[in-house]
Parts: C-alpha cells; sequence; structure tokens
C-alpha cells in the first residue's frame, strides 16, 4: 500500500491528484470494463432484434462538436505557452502554480475529458449496426488515447510532449470535419468527401511520425522529460502506425485492385 500511495498520491502531479478522474486509476479501468462490456456484449444483444438507428441529426451535432472542442483545446495551450518549437526544443513541465503552467495542466484534463466522451462513438456504431467497424484498431485507439490522456493529466501535465495534443487536434478538426460533410447530402461536401476520403489515414499516419520524432527528442539525457511516459508512449505510437498503416494498406490496395478489375 506503501508504494500505491506513492506513485498514485505522492509521485503524481499534487495539482490534478484530486481531479475529476486524475486520481485513482480504478475508475479508469472500471470505465475500460465497462466499455468492452457495451459493445461487444450489452449493445449487440438489445440490437439483435432491431432496426438499426440512423442517429443523422446526433451525428452530425456530435462531429461538430468534436471540431470545436479540439479548436478550444488548442487556443487553451497558445493561451498556456504553447509553440511551435515545442516539437523539437527540450520545453520540461512546470509545475508551479503559475496561471499559463495552471492553464497548460487543466487543458490535459480536458483532453481526458474529451477522451472519455470518444468511446461513445463505439457504441454508435453498434446502435447504427456497423459492428464491422468495431475492429482492433478502433478499440484499441481509443482506449489506448484514453488511458494515455489520464496517465498525462496526472503525471506530466505540460512540457515539449504537449506537442502531441496539438497534432492529434489538428488531425481531428480536418476528420471530424470529413465525417460532418460526408453525413450531409449537398454537392460541394459530396465532392469533397469523394476527393479526400483516402487522405484522412494518411495524415493520420503523419502525425505518428511527427509525434514519434518529438517524443524521440524528448529523450535526450540533457531533457527532464518524463522517462517512464515516453517508455510507454513511443512503442503505443509504434503499434497505432502498424494498425493504421495495415488498414491503409488493406482498404486502399482493395480498392487499386478493384479498379483495375474494371478496367
Amino acid at each position: 500500500m506503501d508504494l500505491y500511495q506513492y506513485y498514485i498520491y505522492e509521485n503524481a502531479d499534487q495539482r490534478t491528484k484530486d481531479w475529476f478522474l486524475a486520481g485513482s486509476p480504478f475508475p479508469i479501468v472500471g470505465i475500460i470494463i465497462c466499455y468492452l462490456a457495451l459493445v461487444y456484449v450489452i449493445v449487440p444483444r438489445y440490437m439483435r432484434n432491431r432496426e438499426a438507428y440512423q442517429l443523422k441529426t446526433f451525428m452530425g451535432f456530435y462531429n461538430l462538436f468534436q471540431v470545436l472542442y479540439c479548436v478550444f483545446l488548442i487556443t487553451n495551450l497558445v493561451k498556456a505557452g504553447w509553440r511551435p518549437y515545442f516539437f523539437y526544443r527540450c520545453v520540461e513541465t512546470d509545475y508551479s502554480d503559475d496561471p499559463k503552467a495552471v492553464l497548460m495542466v487543466e487543458t490535459t484534463w480536458y483532453l481526458l475529458m474529451i477522451k472519455l466522451f470518444e468511446l461513445l462513438e463505439t457504441v454508435l456504431f453498434v446502435l447504427r449496426k456497423k459492428q464491422n467497424q468495431v475492429t482492433l484498431l478502433h478499440v484499441y485507439h481509443h482506449i489506448s488515447t484514453f488511458v494515455i490522456a489520464y496517465i498525462y493529466t496526472k503525471y506530466i501535465g505540460g512540457s515539449m510532449l504537449t506537442f502531441s495534443i496539438v497534432a492529434n487536434c489538428v488531425v481531428h478538426i480536418i476528420m471530424y470535419s470529413y465525417y460532418f460533410m460526408s453525413a450531409y447530402d449537398v454537392p460541394l461536401f459530396k465532392f469533397l468527401v469523394a476527393k479526400y476520403k483516402k487522405y484522412i489515414t494518411s495524415i493520420q499516419l503523419i502525425q505518428f511520425c511527427l509525434m514519434m520524432v518529438n517524443n524521440l527528442l524528448g529523450l535526450n539525457p540533457s531533457c527532464n522529460v518524463s522517462r517512464p511516459f515516453l517508455a510507454m508512449y513511443i512503442p503505443n505510437i509504434l503499434i497505432l502506425t502498424y494498425l493504421f498503416y495495415d488498414f491503409y494498406n488493406k482498404a486502399y490496395s482493395k480498392s487499386k485492385s478493384a479498379n483495375k478489375v474494371k478496367q
């Protein structure tokens, strides 16, 4: 229990240890178990003899909300002192109660909240009877980002590694804008969706490459960035890169093959 107390509370960021979901890891584990039970057992059973829900209006508002929330996160980080040089320059976490340092860590907590909310996406897939989209890539991606956001809020709360948050928000602004447009039968939207669909996964892969470089630069011996966090985060980026590349390869190699057959 002494080790638990030390690593979970004493060694954590003292500014966040009492914040909602930023304390004990047990609620996080409980949420993940509930999430898995919902998407693999409870909701599929509920939907077994029911028609798929359309949820078109809800999805439109959800995608728009995601775009606005990502703009909010980036704006907060910039106000808290984030600059593009965080990508390559050693910037350590300011654990003080300076207003900018507090805003920085508050923004990481806002990130944790949106990653919690994003777990709902998988439930919506099942309600719409799109169980084929509940893939290993999708489920692992949502669980891992939720767990990482928890660890980041609890222990890191800033530093050069906030580059990952900004990069992820930029990608999500593009991605959810695409999803928003794809939900509506507007000629301009249909044109943009058809033209740029294949680039969405490419942009995500570029994001992972940039995040990897940022994390590797954080390993600089003279830079005091959490080594245990990097030891966990770097392998996770590699796993996600592999899963997204595998998805891209399968999805677009099949389309190319289909086009050749038609010709």
